[in-house]
C-alpha cells in the first residue's frame, strides 16, 4: 500500500485532511507531521511514496524539507500546499508552472487527484521532489526568501544567492554572475541544499528579474540542444570530395528555399511546444491576423481564435502607445477553460510599422487551464526568434 506523508503545522487542518481522504484508504495510507523536522524523522523510519507539504512552518519550513528530500529521496514526488490571498499572488502561483502546487484551502478531491497522479510518477528520473531548479526558485521568489543555495550534481558544484526572492549572485567554479546562473540552470539531476548565510552580506551582481533570467536561460538551453542535435561528427558524416565546378556549386547554394520547405521548418519549430504540459495549440500569424502555420492537439479552430487574439493584441498595443509606456508585446487572456497568450515580435526600427527584411509576426499559444504556464511562456519566448528566421 502506498504511503503519503502530509506535513502542516495546523493540527486541525491535518485532521480534516485525514477525514477528507478516508475514502481513498484502498489506494493509499495517510501519515501526518506538524513540521519539517518531524517529517524527516518519519522519512527515516517509513518508506514514503509521496510528500505533501506546506511552505510556512516552524522549526523547519517546507523549502528546507523539499531541499533535503531532493538530496536524500531524489525520486520521491511532492506536492506543495500554500495559502495566498491576493489575486496578484494567485497569478504568480499560476506562473510557476508547477503542476504540483495547490492553493489552500485545499479541496479534498483535488488533493486526492494530485496525490494519485503523483504516485504514478514515483521513481521516474527527473521527479526530484516534483520540481526542477527553475520551479524551486520560483517558489522561493513567491515567498520573497533571502537564502543561499548550494546547487550541485556529479559534475558541477555552485551557489545561488537570493535576496527577497530575486537572484542577486551566482557562482559555479570560477564562473560568476549571470553566466554561472545559466550554467547551473542547465544542469540535470541537481541536488539543492540550503546553506547558512555568511555574516558579511553577499554583494549583488545580478540585477535582472527572476522571470527574465529563467526565460534567457531556457532560450540558451534550447539553442545548445539544437546545436548538439544538428552537429554531426566528421567521422560519421563523410562529405563528398570538393569539385572544380564552381558555377554548379553557386547555382545550388543560391537557390531560394521554396514555400514547402518554409512551412516544414515552421512546423518543426512549432512542434517544440508540444512537450509543454497542457499544450493545446500554437500558431504563427501575420500582423493582419492571417495564419501562416499551426500545430494543434485539439479540435479548436485556431485560425478563428488566433484572429480574435490578434485583434486583442493590436488594441492593447495601441492602448500602451496612448499611455506613453512603449508598445506592448504580450497579451495573456485567462479564460475558464484555457490560457490564450499572444506575443508580437517586430524587428523594425519603428515598432508601429513593418519593415522590409525585418520580421514582424504574432504567435498565439493556447494552453489548458491547469497547464505549465511558466514553461509555456519561456518556450514561446524561445521559439519566436527561431520562427522569425522564416519571415525576414
Amino acid at each position: 500500500m502506498n504511503k503519503v506523508l502530509i506535513v502542516d503545522d495546523e493540527v486541525r487542518f491535518l485532521q480534516s485532511i485525514e477525514a477528507g481522504l478516508a475514502s481513498y484508504r484502498d489506494r493509499f495510507n495517510v501519515i501526518t507531521a506538524i513540521n519539517g523536522r518531524e517529517a524527516l524523522e518519519i522519512l527515516k523510519k517509513e518508506k514514503i511514496d509521496l510528500l505533501v507539504t506546506d511552505l510556512r512552518m516552524p522549526e523547519m519550513d517546507g523549502f528546507s524539507l523539499l531541499a533535503h528530500a531532493s538530496v536524500t529521496y531524489p525520486f520521491m514526488p511532492a506536492i506543495v500546499m500554500t495559502a495566498f490571498a491576493t489575486p496578484e499572488i494567485e497569478e504568480k502561483i499560476n506562473m510557476t508552472g508547477t503542476a504540483k502546487l495547490l492553493e489552500k484551502p485545499v479541496e479534498f478531491d483535488r488533493l486526492a487527484e494530485a496525490i494519485l497522479e503523483g504516485l504514478q510518477q514515483e521513481g521516474k528520473e527527473g521527479a526530484v521532489a516534483g520540481f526542477s531548479l527553475a520551479n524551486f526558485l520560483q517558489l522561493l521568489s513567491l515567498e520573497e526568501k533571502t537564502c543561499l543555495l548550494n546547487v550541485k550534481n556529479d559534475r558541477i558544484d555552485g551557489y545561488i544567492y537570493l535576496e527577497q526572492g530575486e537572484i542577486a549572485a551566482a557562482v559555479a567554479g570560477t564562473i560568476k554572475g549571470e553566466e554561472a546562473f545559466y550554467l547551473l540552470l542547465a544542469c540535470e539531476n541537481v541536488r539543492i541544499i540550503f546553506k547558512k548565510l555568511p555574516q558579511k552580506k553577499i554583494a549583488r551582481v545580478i540585477n535582472k528579474p527572476l522571470m527574465s533570467l529563467l526565460m534567457q536561460g531556457m532560450s540558451l538551453i534550447d539553442e545548445e540542444s539544437h546545436r548538439l542535435a544538428t552537429t554531426q561528427p566528421v567521422a560519421n558524416d563523410p562529405q563528398p570530395p570538393p569539385t572544380d565546378n564552381t558555377e554548379d556549386e553557386e547555382e545550388t547554394t543560391n537557390q531560394p528555399i521554396n514555400e514547402g520547405e518554409i512551412m516544414s521548418n515552421l512546423e518543426e519549430t512549432l512542434n517544440k511546444m508540444r512537450d509543454i504540459e497542457g499544450f493545446m495549440a500554437v500558431g504563427v500569424f501575420t500582423p493582419n491576423g492571417e495564419m501562416a502555420a499551426q500545430v494543434t492537439t485539439s479540435n479548436l479552430k485556431l485560425a478563428e481564435i488566433g484572429s480574435l487574439a490578434n485583434d486583442v493584441l493590436l488594441k492593447a498595443q495601441k492602448a500602451t502607445d496612448v499611455m506613453n509606456v512603449g508598445r506592448g508585446q504580450v497579451v495573456h487572456i485567462e479564460a475558464p477553460k484555457a490560457h490564450v497568450i499572444a506575443r508580437c515580435l517586430n524587428e523594425a526600427d519603428d515598432f508601429s510599422q513593418s519593415q522590409a527584411g525585418k520580421a514582424h509576426i504574432h504567435l498565439v499559444l493556447l494552453l489548458a487551464k491547469d497547464a505549465n504556464l511558466a514553461m509555456g511562456k519561456i518556450k514561446l519566448e524561445s521559439i519566436i526568434h527561431q520562427v522569425a528566421e522564416s519571415f525576414r
